[in-house]
């Protein structure tokens, strides 16, 4: 499976957060330039004290021969061994040897120092690579010996072991300060970067536009908030658009583009609907199915746009016929019909098919002045009485309408 393929608790179990790598990244930076300048400046003091030790050593091995060069000529050895102890115990000399003209050994001297930070020291001056130091004893201008000093590297091992110590506290010190500092970058830049992918995260679940990225201090990451709050803003602004025509396309796809009225799809859905309740509720749904009468002959006399205005103005007269929970609708052509649910009587309904026959006595006035007579027959059903579906409800109220209409027209008339 490659890297790009693993699932998210796969990529998560080797994956670490911005303020862990950050935090990481400061504090290896930090600590790595201090062991790095503290082993440099080790180093240095290293090369600068072997040079000290020779030096100093040179000096003593210059003192020492000035004062054995009695002992030496006159061959007491008891003083220059005493000499020997006294000058050079404590001078970090770790063997002193006074030899004669002939090269012999006259007196030496050696540390007792056996201990485990003798061992060290004389370990870290072999590593210094120090060389014994060697002085010729002189009598009236000629030699009459030497003598011969070796470091016991003490002081080299004191000096490694308090830039150790002090390479440990710097460390110490620098962590705590970088740690600090990380902090205070992680409030400045992970903490904004958090919130934004926060913010995201939310938008992305719960689909919630209302969100915003909080200011940040650091330029950039403000730049990057304000440029992801107006991508929200612009998303939001297409998503109203986006409703705004998935309502109007089904307002169009349910509703009649002349009068407004809901067309036969809404209808249907309506009707299935207030049956359902009425089924459970144990109550009645009445229909009224309409037709206008003479329809064609407007359209033939006057034109398609009288026509059109009859409609619309019937339309508005049976909507005001209504009551809320009613519904009319425009089956199509020159047909309507009304939903009333529920229907206490079938005489409610009669009364709302006599209000309807009522309200189109009023002519119509047309654009041009003229005036137009509506006339519509009204067929009546109910449920459960006369239909127990729709198709049943529609052929009912339909064969009232008709027996209208060979009546003479102009009124209404409950189905059989």
């Amino acid at each position: 499976m490659t890297q790009a393929a693993q699932p998210e608790p796969a990529r998560r179990a080797w994956q670490e957060t911005l303020r862990a790598t950050v935090l990481r990244a400061h504090l290896s930076m930090a600590l790595l330039a201090v062991a790095l300048a503290g082993v440099l400046l080790v180093l240095a003091g290293l090369v600068t004290l072997r040079f000290y030790v020779d030096s100093n050593l040179q000096l003593v091995a210059r003192s020492l021969a000035y004062t054995v060069e009695a002992a030496v000529v006159f061959d007491d050895r008891a003083e220059a061994e005493s000499t020997l102890r006294r000058m050079v115990q404590d001078e970090g000399v770790a063997e002193a040897r006074v030899t004669d003209a002939q090269g012999a050994v006259f007196a030496e001297w050696r540390s007792e120092r056996n201990d485990l930070a003798g061992q060290l020291a004389r370990a870290l001056a072999a590593l210094a690579m120090l060389e014994p130091v060697s002085e010729p004893i002189l009598y009236d201008g000629e030699p009459a010996g030497s003598v011969t000093l070796r470091s016991d590297g003490l002081g080299l091992l004191r000096f490694v072991a308090t830039g150790l110590i002090l390479l440990l506290l710097c460390s110490s010190v620098s962590g705590a300060v970088g740690t600090w500092m990380a902090r205070r970058m992680l409030r400045d830049m992970v903490v904004p970067l958090q919130a934004l992918a926060g913010v995201a995260r939310t938008v992305r679940r719960t689909q919630a536009r209302g969100l915003r990225v909080p200011p940040a201090r650091i330029a950039e990451m403000d730049a990057l908030g304000d440029d992801f709050n107006a991508l929200l803003v612009e998303l939001e602004r297409r998503e109203a658009l986006l409703e705004q025509r998935n309502e109007e396309l089904s307002r169009q796809a349910l509703h009649d583009s002349l009068t407004g009225l809901p067309n036969r799809a809404c209808f249907e859905q309506h009707l299935q609907a207030r049956l359902a309740e009425a089924r459970r509720a144990g109550t009645s749904v009445a229909l009224l199915f309409l037709d206008n009468d003479h329809f064609k002959s407007v359209n033939d006399r006057h034109g398609h746009a009288a026509g059109d205005a009859l409609l619309v103005a019937v339309a508005q007269r049976l909507r005001a016929q209504l009551r809320e929970s009613d519904l009319v609708a425009r089956l199509g052509g020159d047909e309507f019909a009304i939903v009333m649910a529920p229907a206490q009587s079938t005489q409610d309904a009669e009364r709302m098919a006599d209000r309807v026959v009522r309200a189109m006595r009023e002519p119509v006035p047309l654009p041009g002045g003229a005036r137009l007579q509506a006339s519509v027959s009204v067929g009546v059903a109910l449920f459960p009485q006369h239909a127990q579906d729709i198709a049943g409800l529609l052929r009912a109220a339909d064969d009232a309408m008709y027996e209208v209409k060979a009546e003479g027209r102009g009124h209404h008339r409950m189905a059989a």
